[in-house]
């Protein structure tokens, strides 16, 4: 899971709102009842139900403190980044999944009810800076749903203006998340991080893909800080921050495959018995689910996908 920043002043605040009225963690049921209502008379209220009647999920947006541990703290998303946020996700995610896939295969089969959008980030036990250790899933992650923040930097730089905020705008969403660690491979990054975190949850990881390096994992440790890139690789991981545990392990291998070329695979990253071994067994598992990963990159670098990227700045900023 991608651990966001916020504020000291922030989490102060919202902690005595979530620590004056605690409850236990309430699960989120595998179905919208009763049916949802949309303002329909606003252009987000319509986007809400487009993507509901297609695709079956409900974006929500106003923060829900019991729909988390009762000592989890986060910011609310700010109103006027929702909507340009599920343009993004319906960009990124929906559509690309129709493509490589089929329409409303696994865009609707293999996605959750209910995607739960927030300002940055959560926070476990008031904590500015968790590792896996701490904030671990502890109800982030259900076979129905999903948490993705986030909302507040990639609302900046949607609006930033001037001579670089282009060129600061593909950074922030091909390669260098703003705000997230780890920041590898931008937005799509981070939103397919997350998404496998939901897959897992749904249909674990693949089988024997933790045996390869069972005995590298840095558990219940940050030590995974101290780890530089060729070293994890050596190793059998792709990241350092995935050699937290085999789900973290099986996450950054995701956003990695979507992120770098084959040339850039090859050279780089499965250089060794282990990476080729688990990076086999991932492109096996999305093919199992007929998501060929390979091609999911491919569709999300396409020319004409940056143009719509490009309009959308453009609408907003």
């Amino acid at each position: 899971m991608y651990n966001y920043k916020i504020p000291a002043f922030v989490l102060a605040a919202l902690l005595m709102v979530l620590t004056a009225c605690r409850k236990d963690e309430a699960p989120l049921s595998a179905e919208v009842d009763p049916p949802p209502t949309f303002d329909t008379r606003t252009p987000l209220g319509v986007k809400q139900k487009e993507m509901f009647d297609k695709y079956g999920v409900l974006f929500e947006y106003k923060w829900n403190r019991f729909a988390y541990a009762p000592n989890v703290v986060a910011n609310p998303a700010r109103i006027e980044d929702v909507l340009p946020y599920m343009e993004l996700m319906d960009e990124l995610f929906f559509k690309a999944m129709d493509s490589v896939a089929g329409p409303g295969l696994t865009s609707v089969k293999e996605t959750p009810v209910r995607i739960l959008l927030i300002g940055n980030g959560l926070n476990y036990g008031g904590s500015e800076d968790f590792g896996e250790s701490t904030a671990g899933q502890a109800g982030n992650i259900q076979p129905n749903r999903l948490t993705l923040g986030g909302l507040t930097p990639f609302g900046e730089v949607l609006r930033a203006v001037g001579p670089d905020a282009d060129a600061e705008y593909f950074k922030a969403i091909y390669d260098t998340a703003p705000s997230s660690f780890p920041a590898d491979a931008g937005l799509i990054g981070f939103i397919y991080h997350e998404y496998t975190h939901y897959l897992d949850s749904k249909h674990q990881i693949p089988t024997g893909f933790e045996k390869p390096s069972k005995v590298e994992y840095l558990r219940g440790s940050n030590q995974y800080r101290r780890v530089t890139y060729p070293e994890a690789i050596s190793k059998g991981f792709y990241i350092p921050y995935g050699m937290q545990n085999e789900h973290e392990d099986f996450a950054t291998y995701v956003q990695t495959i979507i992120w770098k070329s084959d040339a850039e695979m090859q050279s780089v990253y499965n250089t060794n018995d282990t990476t080729r071994a688990k990076y086999q067994l991932v492109s096996k598992y999305f093919a199992d689910l007929r998501i060929p990963i390979t091609a999911l990159r491919n569709y999300l670098t396409k020319p004409s996908v940056k143009a719509r990227l490009l309009a959308l700045k453009r609408k907003y900023e």
